[in-house]
């Protein structure tokens, strides 16, 4: 592989990288709330069972939603990654 390919590469691979980072922060960001309201209402003992089931019920279509975001996201990155690998591979023949 020569420097170029190897730069290349490189490049994809922290190209990709920096997805997953994004895409992870996206994620926390999404649920962030969600989870925190959650945690609040089980330290407290005078909260009803009816409202802790409804921040439950919130915090888990967020963490739904957002792992979803998150799949799209780093499959985004791996597809990104792969045509970059190609296209320096093409450029080699």
């Amino acid at each position: 592989m020569s420097t170029s390919g190897a730069d290349s590469e490189a490049a994809a691979f922290l190209g990709m990288t920096e997805n997953l980072r994004d895409a992870l922060i996206e994620r926390n960001n999404v649920v962030r709330p969600f989870k925190e309201r959650y945690e609040r209402l089980q330290d407290d003992p005078r909260m009803a069972p009816t409202v802790s089931v409804k921040a439950a019920a919130r915090f888990l279509q967020a963490a739904y939603s957002a792992d979803h975001i998150y799949g799209e996201r780093i499959e985004e990155g791996l597809e990104e990654y792969r045509r970059m690998i190609a296209g320096e591979e093409e450029s080699r023949q």
